[in-house]
């Protein structure tokens, strides 16, 4: 097996995590006096989905990384078009906290916030549209975190992992940050196997029998927040016999030819999404040669 090309959750909390070290404390220390504004979907039907991103937005809130941590939606309050009102900082950077690119990123976002790119000024605000936290390299340890939390005392070197996203014909960007986080994953060596599934494009979640050859697999859904799909759509598909909102669910789960399936949260719920976020605010200003 490939020996791991990135630490352990924990090892890399210590060695990079918020605050941790003098450099990174230097490079951090410019965001005392910005705003990060976290625009979700939201929805009127799934208060859930909100879930992750208010989660975010607290951690970073206690972190006091920032001045200030705001958060909007395009289904909810506070919603796109009035979040900026009561923002005082003068510098604030935008991050779309969703998983891929898509329509909410490339056009909602960008009309509802009146942006003309990357960096809009307006009279003497700034404001720096950053990558969505999915886009990120370091989401690949958010997806490892929950495989881990459902593991528990398992050997992940003998356990598959498989991501399960949405995808859609309509827009590939989806599907490949899976695959591409997938990648990084599968490059790491932390598992025997590491394969990707969607919903609604091939590969089929209900082929994942054909997708995984070790007994033994973790199962992480692509997915923001926990919902429909997470809770009911890929268990039934994969044909399990227990949903996780149900109080019988535990893991592992058997499956018919012996297989084993450990059922993991939504990889947006991982607590480490928190410094994904964060890392793309960094990563915006060194693409740009911003200070």
């Amino acid at each position: 097996m490939r020996q791991s090309t990135f630490p352990s959750i924990p090892e890399q909390a210590r060695s990079s995590g918020i605050g941790a070290g003098e450099e990174r404390g230097r490079r951090l220390s410019k965001f005392r006096d910005r705003a990060l504004v976290l625009a979700g979907h939201g929805s009127m039907f799934a208060p859930e989905s909100a879930l992750p991103i208010y989660r975010h937005a607290a951690s970073l809130r206690r972190s006091a990384t920032f001045a200030a941590v705001y958060e909007c939606f395009w289904k909810e309050e506070p919603s796109y078009r009035t979040a900026l009102y009561g923002v005082a900082e003068e510098c604030i950077y935008l991050v779309p906290d969703f998983l891929s690119h898509g329509y909410f990123t490339r056009e909602v976002l960008p009309r509802e916030f009146g942006l003309l790119g990357p960096l809009t000024r307006r009279g003497s605000c700034e404001i720096r549209y950053c990558e969505p936290p999915g886009c990120h390299p370091r989401m690949a340890e958010a997806i490892v975190e929950q495989a881990l939390r459902a593991l528990r005392e398992a050997a992940c070197r003998d356990v598959a992992l498989l991501l399960v996203g949405h995808g859609t014909d309509r827009n590939e960007n989806s599907a490949e940050t899976a695959r591409e986080q997938a990648e990084r994953i599968r490059a790491s060596g932390r598992f025997a196997e590491c394969s990707v599934a969607f919903l609604e494009q091939e590969p089929r979640v209900s082929r994942w029998r054909e997708l995984v050859s070790m007994r033994d697999l973790a199962v992480v859904p692509f997915f923001l927040s926990e919902g429909k799909h997470s809770y009911t759509d890929i268990p039934r598909l994969m044909g399990l016999s227990r949903y996780p909102q149900e109080r019988e669910f535990c893991n592992p789960q058997a499956t018919e030819g012996g297989r084993r399936v450990y059922y993991a949260g939504a990889a947006g719920m991982a607590s480490i999404v928190d410094q994904v976020i964060l890392a793309q605010a960094l990563a915006f200003d060194e693409a740009h040669g911003l200070v």
